[in-house]
């Protein structure tokens, strides 16, 4: 607010101000004769003698001046103003010149410095997330393993037998059908068998 105010009090011409002329009158004479002062300004009239005197003119009279007074005329209009003294008459006389008071040059407000555009910053740049890391496929189970059936003996007549699978680790057993002999029986038999024939065989050589 303070800023504008300032600028506006820049801005507007001010009025130059009002300056005050001085004639005296002694010895029956106006001192300066000739006066010159700009539209605004005033003339004062002293009388210094012992003997009254005015200052009369077209435009404008003074009233009589005793010794010591003095009277103050404002000039408003420009031109040139002959007066004499209006109690001695053409004897005594003057002239004041008004002229048309300068006009003073606006004054230009600074002008504001450009403001500089806003920088663009560029958005950040936001890192690759790396894929989380695959667990390693866990090493697969050993399969269940069936241990096989204990083969039959050669030569002896087999059936197909119905075999349960153990669980992993623990050794199969065979299971005898109705139809078969259990190995271990056959295996008893045969050995039997070959006795027999050896003693046989013994026999036989004696």
């Amino acid at each position: 607010m303070f800023a504008a105010l300032a600028l506006l009090a820049l801005a507007t011409p001010t009025a130059p101000r009002a300056a005050t002329a001085d004639v005296t009158i002694s010895g029956f004479a106006f001192q300066p004769a000739t006066v010159t002062v700009r539209v605004g300004d005033a003339v004062r009239w002293t009388n210094l003698d012992g003997a009254p005197h005015s200052a009369a003119g077209s435009a404008f009279t003074t009233p009589v001046l005793r010794q010591g007074q003095s009277a103050l005329v404002t000039f408003s209009t420009a031109g040139t103003f002959d007066y004499v003294c209006g109690v001695h008459g053409p004897s005594m006389s003057g002239t004041v010149v008004v002229i048309a008071a300068a006009t003073p040059a606006p004054t230009v407000p600074p002008t504001p410095a450009p403001t500089a555009p806003p920088v663009r910053t560029a958005p950040p740049t936001v890192a690759p997330t790396a894929a989380p890391a695959t667990a390693p496929p866990s090493p697969a189970s050993p399969a269940s393993t069936v241990a096989p059936a204990p083969a039959a003996p050669s030569g002896t007549p087999t059936s197909p037998a119905l075999a349960t699978a153990a669980p992993t680790g623990a050794p199969a057993v065979g299971v005898a059908t109705d139809a078969g002999v259990p190995p271990l029986a056959l295996a008893a038999g045969a050995a039997v068998a070959l006795g027999v024939a050896g003693a046989a065989w013994r026999l036989l050589r004696r």
